[in-house]
């Protein structure tokens, strides 16, 4: 049945896609948390405020074995997905499939735009909406082509990796310097500078918060991220269309995609935390060519994890959780908002003005916090309305028409 006024249905959804969601956006937060806790330059050089040792360096090993990155791709995989399902949608509704990703994508800016210089530096959403309006040109692609394609984008920041390691190499020593004091190992007073300023009010916050923000979108988006983000979006329409997404493997594809995964990229992972460890996380070595092992291992264990939850699905294993998840997933945007909210009021001066308070462990504390309270809200939400509530926004802003927010009577099932 076609819906009315155009609009695709948000009843008619894919399980996996809505629980997959629902999990990197909590993965997410084990990373993030460090750039809402602490000073830019931790989350890149986790020594930038002195040597770790102890609980620090086993909670920052974890989190960087297991999530960092990996979360990220899952997420911008789903998003890539997500082209290709509303694509279709969009056709079987008379719709111009690339007019509405246009006006998709244009909300997205202006959402992602408010929360990059408003809220937290490290929004995701602009760099999807830029990077997405590009990658929907490639949705029609059979998935071997996309993958042959993902894998010379993703190869990309490598090449740039590799030229910036040799550029800090010759570097002029009062430049690389400055380079370090900004970037990677800030003095006393930097340190300092930026902690008092996210500890300060709203708009103290922005003398910091902007230059961050301004850095991730002018500097990394081009040579780095960009790249990376396009490279899993395509990664993820051919998972889509594979049927990996969506639950259509067996469970012995799935069991051995669980185990390539981890045996190609743990591995890599620690190699680059070795080859860093015996550098003394050196800048000349660490920022750029260090970086890489990490980079390569992530769509290894990123697919191992999207394999281990798509066995628990299979074998219907942790049904409450699920369902949770599921919900999350199904207001992913509104999840991933709220949890900027929420970090920012812990840690910032408006709240309760905790930056640079926190070490790594009691950071993972927040997260669990976090976690619950998604967890809890979601599936309330979801019994009394259809769609989350900036889902609901972006609906409109795309369709042009207020869709229907609350369930009719008698339909409350989350």
């Amino acid at each position: 049945m076609q819906p009315r006024n155009g609009t695709s249905d948000p009843g008619d959804r894919i399980d996996s896609l809505d629980v997959l969601r629902g999990f990197a956006v909590l993965g997410i937060l084990v990373m993030n948390i460090q750039a809402f806790a602490m000073i830019s330059a931790a989350y890149i050089n986790p020594t930038a405020l002195g040597p770790l040792s102890g609980r620090e360096w086993w909670v920052w090993l974890a989190a960087h074995l297991a999530f960092d990155g990996k979360f990220l791709a899952i997420f911008a995989a789903l998003f890539g997905a997500g082209m290709v399902l509303m694509a279709d949608r969009a056709a079987r509704t008379g719709d111009s499939p690339w007019r509405r990703h246009r006006r998709r994508m244009g909300t997205l800016a202006l959402i992602g735009a408010v929360h990059a210089y408003a809220v937290w530096y490290g929004d995701i959403l602009l760099i999807y909406a830029v990077v997405g309006l590009l990658a929907f040109l490639f949705r029609n692609l059979a998935g071997r082509r996309l993958l042959v394609l993902a894998g010379v984008f993703y190869l990309v920041p490598v090449i740039w990796m590799l030229l910036m390691t040799g550029l800090l190499q010759i570097m002029p020593e009062a430049a690389y310097q400055e380079m370090a004091n900004s970037y990677w190992r800030p003095d006393a007073q930097t340190v300092v500078a930026q902690e008092a300023a996210y500890r300060g009010a709203w708009l103290a916050q922005m003398q910091q918060r902007v230059p961050d923000a301004l850095t991730l979108h002018l500097l990394v988006l081009p040579t780095e991220e960009g790249w990376r983000v396009l490279a899993l979006m395509l990664a993820g329409m051919a998972g889509y269309k594979s049927g990996l997404l969506t639950g259509s493997w067996a469970i012995a594809g799935y069991r051995r995609l669980l185990l390539v995964g981890l045996a190609g990229g743990l591995p890599l992972v620690l190699t680059g935390v070795a080859y860093n460890q015996l550098g003394g996380w050196d800048m000349g070595r660490s920022m750029y060519l260090g970086a890489v092992f990490n980079h390569l291992a992530t769509p290894l264990l990123a697919l191992a994890w999207v394999a281990a939850a798509m066995l628990v699905l299979k074998h219907g294993l942790l049904p409450g959780l699920v369902a949770r998840l599921r919900a999350v997933g199904r207001g992913a945007l509104s999840a991933y908002l709220l949890s900027s909210v929420l970090c920012t009021l812990v840690f910032y001066g408006h709240g309760l003005g905790l930056f640079g308070q926190l070490d790594r462990l009691e950071q993972l504390l927040v997260v669990g916090a976090v976690w619950m309270l998604l967890l809890g809200i979601a599936p309330a939400w979801f019994r009394h309305f259809r769609m989350g509530p900036v889902e609901w926004l972006w609906r409109w802003s795309v369709y042009g028409v207020q869709p229907p927010l609350r369930r009719s009577l008698g339909n409350t099932a989350a």
